[in-house]
């Protein structure tokens, strides 16, 4: 055998035994990998066959083993190669050698490779081996290779009960092979077709062999050995069975047979395991397997005492493996019998049901010691969502038993779920790994979650439960139960109706001492502060009813915002509170904002927690009907903010003055640090203090949006601009000349650019006037002024000139066009700063949309643009995107493209100015999207890409000799594509526009 240059085979069998056996010696990762190498190449060479022959009559099992595993490889790459005469004499070799591997002192590992040599065997060439499993038991009867020829068809029933131990084991270690390797092909592919269906017929066979594997009456040397290996055999053919069971019924019939004895093999220790797994998997994934009788006996078994003694190990606190299974065992029947199990009123049926409710009340808090809770809870789930479901599908009534029964049972196991997620103490709960302290949180939103859907049965009184549970808890000064209350009823607030239905119950939890209790921060544990804060959160529309409750809701929350444990819940439920029930709140708008003054000047908070508050009072703001006292508020919450920004300002101009005594300064130094390893400068501190502070500013824009969209004005007679008070364009200068200074302060600073935007967009969505809804042409000069060589984050700066152009549609006709026509000329000039369309995509994208936009609502704009030279180039850019490879710069230009082939204005001058456009750039664009459709473009891109090609058809009469000469044409990307198939494919387009326009017209007039 001859190898590559520098790889050479070994030279005689020695050598590959050598190699063989150093393969599996220790050694240098490089040294076996060289070793993997040659032998794979040895497997491949012609020689192959006769040295895996070669390798199989040694009496090493690692060579065996090696050998046996040459001819699978062999098999799996050259099998079309051999002949049928060929095929007949391997699989008698192969038997010969599985049968002697019994007998010669071979190890298991030899005889299972055998096994899979045998099966590779059978799938490569089904046609030789029909019957497979009784010709393999009758050759290991006879201890030899029997020819398929000579052994009887029917002979499994009588010869599988004279094999012995080592025989019945290598044939099911076969049997389960078979199925397994088999399975793992397509049954729908022609080359695997035969196996499968060859394999469905051996089920009579299998289930003659795995029954004499079971049977207890085996006088071999291991019986219960045997039964495992059954077992196990048996799993793998029921899981397949339930792939085909849907279009053939031959495997289940002899298959089902075997459950009884699998269900009698549970109470025995040494097959408990194999069999629990194989009950419990077919339960959850197959449960069609089972019969009346099979779920009888398994209920049966339930009540026998040795179930329960394995219950009361799991309830007490026994969470091993096998302790656990025997819990999913009962679940995964529950599961399979839920719609009978919830309709059964029989002693039985209740007796199994109140054990499942038992297992929500195993010892030990769950998931970081109770293992079975999850999966018992996920079970209660489905037979609550199974009641809801039949109930109203069947229009079942409350006095139905069945409903009392569940209902009465479902509120029980509601009882156990408190009762299981109150939080351990906070030692036993951080001893846990962070895997296990995920789970339980994750566990108590499952148990919301399943509270949410039984609040959905009727008479199912959840508030009023949790109500009186957490009263008894705060009497009792239980802090855990009393913090799995407060987090139940917060789980219930979605489910309770704005109507003030459950007022009176919610009375008197926000009547009692609760307030008072959890402002008491040194006595209380933090998580429970942190529910009881997210309960006045979640409740909020109480409070917007009940304006009485909201100092003390609001003192307290307030309070809270000190503990940097509770100043993001905190804060998140003032902002909640103060957005709901903002028009009560506005005679305290000074209060709000003397209190923020004091914790904003205190640098003690988290930036995004102080961000919630200032949005919070900004909504209160809002509400406050006098439009002076409201812009004296607003400009008082303003200043706090501008203090820290004239202080960033003096740092920048005078960085000698960064002083680590200024408190403001201290803070951000901090944060700066823990970003970085490098001294934080002044500059950099003074930047982001700016952006912070926009933030600020972007919160307090965020919380004056009206809460409701005005009402439409149809005649035009409301006169609102002149009532806006003469105070607010005075504002709106401060605030924006900030903005400039603050760019021209830090004009590199690209989060700050984003930021200046954001504040901007702000106002785009309001249809009245307001501190932060800036005239237009004051947002259009700002844009405008913005340039690429000293602009970061230009592209997004586009983008919200995008957004401008939407928002121009509540502007008069008249007043969009002026704007736009300062916004145009200056978007597409920053176009031809680029030295190639795909040098900025952002930019090139947001550019184009913007265009699109100005396209569909003023296309007058677009098409006296000046100067003219501008159109011309970016019309040329648009093409040139479309042929590009950027996906979202050329989805922009499609969708551009789409509108400009649409546009149809009665202004005959702007109409004429658009066809004499697409004279000129058709062929350009029709050349383009079928180059595109011809292979350019990526899969994902054609469904945008066809919407142009569409319109183009459609709308244009040179369309089709456009199209023809593109397709045509010595650049079209596909050169296997004959002109027949392209005037074919042209054909296919032209009549899909017509079926489209047909479309379109019989909508039209419908």
């Amino acid at each position: 055998m001859q190898g590559e240059q520098g790889l050479p085979l070994p030279s005689s069998l020695e050598e590959v035994e050598a190699l063989i056996l150093a393969l599996y010696e220790p050694g240098p990762p490089e040294t076996i990998s060289r070793i993997q190498e040659v032998l794979h190449r040895v497997q491949k060479s012609p020689e192959g066959w006769q040295l895996a022959q070669s390798l199989l009559v040694n009496s090493n099992d690692t060579i065996k083993f090696f050998g046996a595993l040459t001819i699978i490889v062999k098999l799996n790459t050259e099998s079309s190669t051999l002949s049928e005469t060929d095929a007949n004499e391997l699989l008698q070799n192969l038997i010969e050698w599985f049968v002697r591997s019994l007998r010669d002192g071979s190890g298991a590992l030899v005889t299972k490779k055998l096994c899979s040599a045998l099966v590779t065997c059978f799938i490569q060439f089904p046609k030789i081996w029909p019957s497979c499993i009784a010709h393999l038991v009758h050759c290991l009867y006879t201890q030899r290779s029997v020819p398929v020829t000579e052994a009887r068809d029917d002979d499994a029933d009588s010869t599988v009960g004279l094999l012995d131990f080592v025989a019945l084991r290598a044939a099911l270690w076969f049997a389960a092979t078979l199925v397994e390797e088999t399975s793992k092909t397509d049954m729908n592919a022609a080359k695997y077709s035969q196996a499968h269906n060859q394999l469905i017929t051996e089920g009579r066979d299998v289930a003659c062999l795995i029954s004499r594997g079971m049977d207890p009456g085996f006088a071999g040397t291991d019986c219960t050995g045997i039964q495992e290996e059954a077992i196990k055999c048996l799993q793998p053919w029921v899981m397949y069975n339930q792939r085909i069971s849907s279009s053939t019924d031959e495997l289940t019939i002899p298959l089902r047979t075997l459950l009884p004895p699998v269900i009698r093999c549970l109470i025995i220790d040494e097959l408990y395991e194999a069999s629990i797994e194989l009950l419990t998997d077919t339960l959850s994934n197959y449960s069609a397997f089972f019969t009346s009788e099979g779920f009888d006996m398994l209920i049966n078994l339930f009540e026998t005492s040795w179930s329960d003694n394995r219950y009361q190990q799991l309830v007490r606190g026994d969470f091993d493996f096998e302790s656990v299974q025997f819990g999913m065992l009962m679940i995964a029947f529950a599961d399979a019998k839920v719609v009978e199990l919830q309709k059964s009123t029989d002693h039985r049926s209740q007796r199994f049901l109140a054990a499942l409710k038992g297992l929500l009340g195993a010892a030990g808090y769950a998931v970081g010691e109770d293992k079975i809770f999850v999966p018992a809870l996920e079970f209660w789930a489905t037979f609550v969502e199974t009641m809801v479901d039949t109930m109203f599908s069947e229009e079942a009534k409350d006095s139905d038993a069945w409903v009392q029964h569940s209902l009465g049972l479902v509120m029980q196991v509601v009882g156990c779920c408190y009762k299981k997620i109150q939080f351990p103490p906070a030692a036993t709960f951080s001893g846990w790994d962070s895997s296990e302290r995920a789970g339980f949180v994750e566990a108590r939103k499952d148990v919301a979650d399943l509270l949410q859907t039984v609040c959905t049965i009727p008479n199912a009184s959840l508030v009023s439960l949790f109500v009186d549970l957490l009263l008894q808890a705060l009497s009792a000064q239980a802090w855990a139960e009393l913090e799995a209350a407060a987090f139940c009823l917060s789980a219930l607030s979605d489910c309770i109706s704005d109507g003030g239905e459950y007022d009176e119950l919610l009375h008197k939890v926000f009547s009692s001492g609760l307030f008072d209790l959890l402002g008491q921060s040194e006595k209380l544990p933090v998580r429970l502060r942190q529910t009881g804060l997210s309960l006045i959160e979640r409740f909020s529309d109480y409070f917007e009813r009940h304006g009485e409750f909201l100092p003390g809701a609001l003192n307290l929350l307030f309070g809270a915002v000190g503990d940097s444990m509770l100043a993001g819940p905190s804060a998140k439920s003032i902002c909640t509170l103060c957005s709901s029930c903002r028009s009560h709140l506005t005679g305290e708008a000074a209060t709000f904002i003397s209190s923020y003054e004091n914790i904003h000047s205190s640098r003690s908070i988290d930036p995004v927690a102080e961000e919630k508050i200032v949005m919070a009072i900004a909504s209160v703001i809002q509400a406050i009907s006098d439009e002076e006292t409201r812009l004296q508020a607003l400009r008082h919450l303003y200043r706090i903010v501008r203090m820290d920004l004239d202080r960033c300002l003096q740092l920048k101009e005078q960085p000698e003055r960064f002083e680590m005594s200024d408190p403001l300064v201290a803070r951000y130094y901090a944060e700066a640090q823990s970003q970085s390893q490098e001294v934080a400068s002044a500059d950099r501190i003074a930047g982001q203090i700016a952006v912070q502070s926009l933030r600020y500013i972007l919160s307090m824009a965020k919380g004056l949006q009206a809460v409701t969209e005005a009402p439409v004005d149809l005649d035009g007679s409301s006169k609102a601009a002149s009532s806006v008070s003469e105070s607010l364009p005075h504002l709106q200068s401060e605030m924006m000349q900030m903005l400039v200074q603050l760019q021209a302060a830090f004009p590199d600073n690209g989060e700050l650019i984003e930021s200046i935007c954001h504040v901007l967009r702000a106002g785009f969505s309001e249809t009245e006037p307001g501190p932060f809804v800036f005239p237009a042409n004051i947002i259009s000069q700002y844009l405008t002024s913005q340039n690429c060589s000293t602009t970061p984050r230009i592209g997004y700066v586009v983008s919200t000139a995008c957004a401008f152009t939407s928002s121009l549609a509540s502007s008069s006709h008249e007043e969009a066009a002026k704007q736009l026509t300062k916004i145009l000329p200056w978007a597409i000039d920053l176009l031809q700063s680029l030295p190639e369309p795909e040098a900025d995509t952002e930019l090139s994208q947001n550019v184009i949309e913007l265009v699109n936009r100005v396209a569909q609502r003023q296309p007058g704009v677009m098409m006296r643009l000046q100067p003219s030279s501008l159109l011309e180039f970016f019309f040329i850019f648009a093409l040139k995107v479309l042929d590009g490879r950027e996906t979202l710069p050329k989805s922009a230009a499609a969708e551009f493209w789409t509108t400009f082939l649409t546009i149809r204005t009665t202004d005959e001058s702007i109409q004429q100015a658009v066809d004499s456009v697409m004279t000129h750039l058709g062929p350009s664009l029709a050349m383009s999207l079928m180059h595109n459709i011809g292979g350019n473009a990526a899969r994902s891109e054609l469904d945008r890409l066809s919407e142009p090609l569409k319109k183009l058809a459609a709308q244009h009469v040179n369309a089709k000799t456009w199209l023809e000469a593109a397709l045509a044409d010595m650049s079209f990307p596909s050169s296997k594509v004959s002109p027949k198939e392209k005037t074919l494919f042209l054909k296919k387009i032209l009549r899909r526009v017509v079926l489209y326009l047909a479309l379109q017209n019989s909508s039209h007039y419908s």
